[in-house]
C-alpha cells in the first residue's frame, strides 16, 4: 500500500475489506496507481479478512469486518475471503478456542476473582489458537494481503509468516487505539482518524506504511412507522428514550456513568436502551441498572437492522467514552438524524466536527443536564439533517471502498 491511500471495495462470494485514507496523494493519482496495477497484473489481489470473534461476538471489531466484507465482495480487482472464529454467513470457519467458551468453563472459577484479567487472557488465547488454526488456510489460499483489527493475532501471524518464509503482507486496522509501539511491526497501518496517524508519524513510523481511512457506516430506516417501531421496543408515545450502542463495560464505554446519569433525571417516562454485547463486568452493570432504573432499562444484543430500528425508535443517542478512536455507531446515529450527547474527544470531533458540542462527560451530572436540554429543546429537523449530510459526505461507502481496494492493490506491488 502506498502512503495515505484508502482500502476499498472487494469482490468474491466470501469476504470483504476495509479502507484507509490519504493525506498527500490526490484521488486521481490513486486511480492511476490502481489502473496501472490492473494492466500489469492479470490475477486479482488475494485479500484475507480476519475476525477471530466473528460469529460469536457482535461488537465494533466484528461488525465493521462483516460490513467491509459485504461492501467489497464484488470488486473484480480483489479476491476476498472472510475468515471467522464462529459460524458466520459466507465465511470460512477457523478452529479456535473462543473466549466465551473459556470463560464459561475452564476459567470460570478464576474469573470470579479477577474478571477483567481473566477475560484478557481468554481473549488472547482465542487469538493465538485462531492464528494456529488459520495457518492451513493460509497455506492453501496463499493471500497477498491479510487484514485484521486484532494486534495480538497479527503478531502471531507475522511470527509464523517469517518462520515459514511466506510472502503475504499484514495490515492492522487501528480501531483499538493501539499505541505506535504496538503497531510498528505491521506492514501497513490503517488509521481510522488523523490523531492516531499523527502520533505514529511522530513516533517514527514511515508515512509510506500508513494511511488514514475510516470505516464507513450504514443506516437503513425501517419501513414501519416510528410509532409502530417504538411499540416493538415497549415505548409509549410520551416516553423519552435514550440509546447507547456499545460494548457493555465500565472502563472504556462507561456504561455505569450512563446509567447513573439517566437515573438523575428521576422520571419514569425516561427509558434507556442498551444495545451491545456483554463483557466481564456486564453482570454488575445490569445489577446497577436494575437498582437505579428498574424496568426502564433494556439490554439488547441485536443484528445491524435491529440496531437501526432501535435508533429509529429512540429520542437521543449517547456515547460516554472519554477516549474514542472512532465510533461507527455514532455515524449511524447521525445518519438516523438523532441528537447526539457525547464527550468532545478525537473520535467524536473527527466524525461530528463543529457539531460535537462541549459537554464534559467527565463531570457528574453533565450528561443528565445535556439530556434534559435535548428533551426540553430538541434540535430542529434542519439542524439534524445538516449533521447527517456532513457525516454522509465524509464516510461515503462508495468512496471509502474504492480507496480501500486501491491500497490493497498497491500493497501487492
Amino acid at each position: 500500500m502506498q502512503s495515505n491511500m484508502g482500502l476499498g471495495p472487494t469482490h468474491n462470494s466470501r469476504n470483504s475489506v476495509p479502507t484507509v485514507m490519504d493525506s498527500t496523494n490526490t484521488l486521481s493519482e490513486r486511480f492511476q496507481t490502481s489502473a496501472k496495477a490492473a494492466v500489469d497484473v492479470n490475477a486479482p489481489v488475494k485479500l484475507a479478512m480476519v475476525s477471530c470473534g466473528l460469529g460469536h461476538v457482535n461488537r465494533g471489531f466484528e461488525v465493521s469486518t462483516a460490513r467491509w466484507y459485504s461492501a467489497l465482495r464484488n470488486d473484480p480487482r480483489l479476491e476476498v475471503r472472510l475468515f471467522a472464529g464462529g459460524d458466520f454467513p459466507d465465511s470460512t470457519w477457523v478452529a479456535n478456542l473462543p473466549r466465551d467458551f473459556l470463560l464459561r468453563w475452564p476459567l470460570f472459577i478464576a474469573s470470579l476473582f479477577n474478571k477483567r484479567r481473566v477475560w484478557e487472557f481468554a481473549y488472547g488465547a482465542e487469538m493465538v489458537t485462531f492464528a494456529l488454526g488459520l495457518l492451513p488456510h493460509i497455506m492453501s489460499y496463499r493471500p497477498d494481503v491479510v487484514w485484521t483489527k486484532e494486534a495480538p493475532f497479527g503478531y502471531v501471524l507475522i511470527f509464523f509468516r517469517d518462520l515459514l518464509k511466506l510472502k503475504f503482507k499484514v495490515v492492522i486496522a487501528n480501531g483499538g487505539g493501539f499505541k505506535p509501539n504496538t503497531i510498528k511491526l505491521f506492514d501497513f497501518v490503517q488509521h481510522l482518524q488523523p490523531s492516531s496517524y499523527e502520533s505514529a508519524l511522530s513516533f517514527g513510523i514511515s508515512k509510506e506504511k500508513m494511511q488514514v481511512l475510516p470505516h464507513f457506516a450504514r443506516y437503513k430506516q425501517p419501513d414501519k412507522t416510528r410509532q409502530q417501531v417504538r411499540k416493538e421496543f415497549g415505548l409509549a408515545e410520551d416516553d423519552f428514550a435514550v440509546i447507547a450502542v456499545s460494548a457493555w463495560n465500565r472502563h472504556h464505554k462507561r456504561i455505569d456513568y450512563i446509567i447513573n446519569e439517566v437515573a438523575r433525571l428521576d422520571d419514569p417516562r425516561v427509558k434507556l436502551i442498551m444495545c451491545g454485547h456483554p463483557e466481564p463486568d456486564t453482570a454488575d452493570l445490569k445489577e446497577l441498572g436494575k437498582k437505579l432504573l428498574g424496568d426502564r432499562v433494556q439490554w439488547l444484543t441485536l443484528p445491524a437492522e435491529g440496531v437501526h430500528s432501535a435508533l429509529y425508535a429512540s429520542d437521543v443517542y449517547v456515547i460516554a467514552s472519554i477516549d474514542e478512536v472512532f465510533g461507527a455507531a455514532t455515524i449511524e446515529a447521525a445518519l438516523a438524524e438523532k441528537p447526539i450527547a457525547c464527550h468532545p474527544n478525537a473520535g467524536t470531533k473527527y466524525i461530528l466536527e463543529g457539531y460535537v458540542g462541549d459537554s464534559d462527560l467527565t463531570v457528574d451530572g453533565a450528561l443528565a443536564e445535556r439530556l434534559q436540554q435535548l428533551r426540553e429543546c430538541p434540535p430542529s429537523k434542519e439542524h439534524l439533517q445538516a449533521i447527517r449530510d456532513s457525516v454522509n459526505g465524509k464516510f461515503s461507502e462508495e468512496v471509502l471502498c474504492r480507496r480501500f481496494a486501491d491500497a490493497v492493490i498497491a500493497l501487492r506491488d
